[in-house]
């Protein structure tokens, strides 16, 4: 008996789409400041599907010279293999909308209490190019 193959597909959210952004990143481990307007979110995230239903996002910035792609997350209740898939589309698809922009090169930020991301970043060519501290400065 062969197994299913899940359908993964990646997609740019859509403008009525910032709560539900909202919640794949408060759901996957990142930034849940409740003060944070998500309405005005597009275009700056995608979002990874699993068989049509939402499962993951990143936040891509194009730019030149460089971009840059943060906070990719995913559901926690995907399995190891299913979030290792989804995560090097939703990569890759970021990398790509900076490229199509002309970012030379894409920038982004990994926790230093994250080894395993860190080790399959530089397994995909990334490298480290400084170290430093999250900082953060609140626009209002």
């Amino acid at each position: 008996m062969g197994t299913t193959e899940l359908m993964i597909t990646v997609r740019l959210m859509t403008p009525e789409e910032g709560s539900l952004v909202q919640r794949l990143v408060k759901d996957g481990g990142g930034p849940a400041w409740e003060w944070l307007d998500w309405t005005h979110a597009y275009p700056y995230w995608l979002i990874g599907e699993v068989d049509g239903e939402p499962k993951g996002t990143i936040m891509v910035h194009p730019g030149v010279p460089f971009g840059r792609m943060e906070y990719l997350v995913t559901t926690p209740s995907l399995s190891f293999r299913h979030k290792a898939l989804l995560c090097k589309r939703l990569a890759y698809a970021g990398l790509a909308a900076c490229q199509n922009v002309g970012s030379q090169a894409v920038i982004s930020t990994i926790d230093s209490t994250d080894s395993s991301w860190k080790s399959i970043a530089e397994h995909r060519g990334w490298v480290s190019v400084g170290e430093g501290s999250y900082m953060l400065k609140r626009c209002t």
